[in-house]
């Protein structure tokens, strides 16, 4: 090895940065009907039972950068990152995105404080003779560590819930909002060619034209799919208690040319004590060691 290959080899360990990125759906964190000890509450706000169930898995994972969804209107997402600070997780930065649902928004909490934020409201599909934004926007979050800027991307595609006869689950409604999420990534990447992760519950399995669209468009490749395992090597991330089913639904996806290494090849899901006590969904998360893809790849 030349003594310039060697320097930059030595240079780029120096700068590797350890980041643990994590998303959680956490289930209506917000007022909301709720059936609650057996009596129907009306806007009735999340059980103190749930939210320390949330807390104490987001406690033993200690995220970074944690992306949300189903978080309620900001004073819900400040009293999170208020209660998670006395029991120890600081995450001094929030950010509560606005889209067209107006009671369940993507957020995200930071240990560190991003370059820019911004929320892509105005990302519009066509919908039965309509032209429609996807429901909870994009949530944009660009970050600097060393001589690496990338970003995140939130996401919450539609849910499989619909009053639309002539679109069962959703289906065509997701399918066109991953589109329209493509797209406007794709877009984004051309502008700024800074590497991105895409994160959030995506409301469908992985066999399904959402996930698949959003890995890929023809034969380029949008983003790489990371692998996520609980301690079982169990893929699951979503709960149905009505028909006691178990899926995948929550990833966390990656850009083709983003500067980091996945530690031990894959990401995590949550499965400690209580790890359906706050949500029907499970906590996900994945260690990245930022820059390493420099010294591997090169």
């Amino acid at each position: 090895m030349g003594i310039g290959l060697l320097a930059f080899v030595l240079f780029v360990r120096a700068e590797t940065t350890h980041l643990r990125i994590a998303t959680y759906n956490l289930r209506n964190y917000l007022e909301v009907n709720r059936w609650v000890d057996g009596s129907y509450r009306p806007n009735y706000p999340k059980p103190e039972m749930e939210k320390t169930a949330l807390r104490k898995a987001l406690i033993e994972v200690g995220p970074d950068i944690l992306i949300l969804q189903e978080m309620g209107p900001e004073p819900f997402l400040l009293e999170l990152q208020r209660d998670l600070r006395r029991e120890g997780l600081v995450l001094p930065h929030a950010y509560l995105a606005r889209g067209s649902d107006k009671e369940r928004h993507l957020a995200l909490l930071s240990k560190f404080k991003p370059v820019s934020l911004r929320t892509h409201e105005n990302v519009e599909f066509e919908y039965f003779g309509e032209t429609i934004p996807v429901k909870r926007g994009i949530l944009e979050a660009v970050f600097q560590h060393g001589m690496w800027r990338w970003k995140v991307y939130g996401l919450h595609l539609k849910s499989r819930w619909t009053e639309v006869a002539d679109d069962p689950l959703s289906a065509q409604r997701r399918r066109s909002e991953a589109l329209a999420v493509r797209k406007r990534i794709m877009q984004r990447h051309r502008e700024d060619r800074v590497p991105y992760i895409l994160a959030g519950d995506f409301n469908d399995v992985r066999s399904n034209s959402p996930i698949r669209l959003l890995q890929n468009r023809g034969k380029t490749q949008v983003a790489k799919l990371v692998e996520c395992l609980d301690s079982r090597g169990e893929v699951w991330t979503y709960f149905y208690a009505k028909e006691e089913t178990y899926s995948r639904v929550d990833y966390i996806l990656m850009s083709p040319d983003f500067p980091a290494l996945v530690k031990n090849g894959h990401g995590h899901i949550f499965d400690g004590a209580g790890s359906l006590g706050g949500s029907d969904h499970r906590l996900v998360w994945l260690d990245l060691e930022l820059g390493r893809s420099a010294v591997e790849n090169g």
